[in-house]
């Protein structure tokens, strides 16, 4: 992977994020995106998706020729932001 980006919105926009490991040949790489808590209650859901160094983009469905094995396409995140207002007495 050389490049990560999440969206916030569907995948109707994307934003880069930051890679926190170096590239090492077959392994995970871990990463950070800071996103802005929306101020509006309600759930939202997140995506993530990487580009390989051919700039290949990880595809946004699942290939139904590798049946249940292999999930290499972006799952969704889900997120529930509340109006809590922060701590409680």
């Amino acid at each position: 992977m050389t490049e990560i980006a999440v969206s916030t919105d569907g995948g109707h926009t994307w934003a880069e994020a930051e890679f926190l490991d170096p590239v090492r040949r077959h392994a995970w790489r871990r990463w950070k995106f800071d996103w802005l808590t929306p101020k509006k209650p309600g759930q939202y859901t997140l995506l993530a998706r990487a580009k390989d160094a051919g700039g290949v983009l990880q595809p946004d469905e699942h290939d139904q020729n590798y049946g249940v094995y292999v999930i290499n396409h972006s799952l969704p995140i889900e997120v529930f932001v509340d109006d809590s207002g922060g701590p409680r007495p």
